[in-house]
């Protein structure tokens, strides 16, 4: 139902391997404000002590590995979580690309490419769920055909929230401080096989 291979202008799509996962903590840093994405970081931990991208074996989920042709390095990840395969229905996904290659197009590309194949192979929606303080991430998902149907608040547990830092200004309207925390606005987004087929 779900391809095992995709092959984009820049780029192979292919089902992630073990090998894959210890490339990826290779990968440098992300940059302030965006820290929390690292890959060590315990946050991304599920109950079974394994972060997300390494639960290649759990069979609600599918990973995908982003490489360049060329050498064959791993540039990025996508692994769609909790698949209910009787709706035909993707409740979510996890989204990476090493940080030295974000703002280049790769995220849209491959994307909008892979949304295409798995809506064609009968899935019928995709959700995801993103911070709406990472409008970069919301303005590659838009143009990859999702919308916002929703949104709901979370702690916070990112790079701590400055006041002085100009940075933070235009996101407070995202922003809820409580006691001794911040809570932080997600966006439900979603791309449905309607809406494939009429862009």
């Amino acid at each position: 139902m779900i391809p095992d291979q995709i092959i984009t202008s820049r780029t192979i799509i292919r089902l992630t391997t073990p090998e894959d996962l210890k490339a990826i903590y290779n990968w440098p840093s992300y940059p302030v404000p965006f820290t929390e994405y690292n890959m060590k970081n315990p946050l991304w931990k599920g109950k079974d002590g394994r972060y997300w991208w390494e639960q290649i074996d759990v069979p609600e989920r599918v990973h995908y590995s982003v490489l360049l042709p060329e050498t064959k390095e791993v540039i990025g990840l996508h692994a769609f979580v909790d698949i209910d395969r009787d709706k035909r229905i993707i409740n979510n996904m996890g989204i990476r690309f090493r940080p030295d290659l974000c703002d280049k197009g790769f995220c849209t590309e491959t994307l909008s490419v892979l949304f295409a194949s798995v809506l064609d192979s009968g899935i019928q929606s995709i959700k995801l769920d993103v911070s709406a303080i990472n409008p970069r991430a919301i303005n590659c998902y838009k143009k990859c055909g999702m919308n916002i149907i929703g949104d709901f608040w979370i702690k916070h547990d990112g790079d701590p929230v400055d006041l002085k830092d100009p940075f933070w200004t235009p996101h407070l309207q995202h922003l809820k401080q409580e006691k001794d925390y911040w809570l932080r606005r997600h966006y439900l987004m979603e791309i449905t096989k309607k809406h494939s087929d009429l862009s």
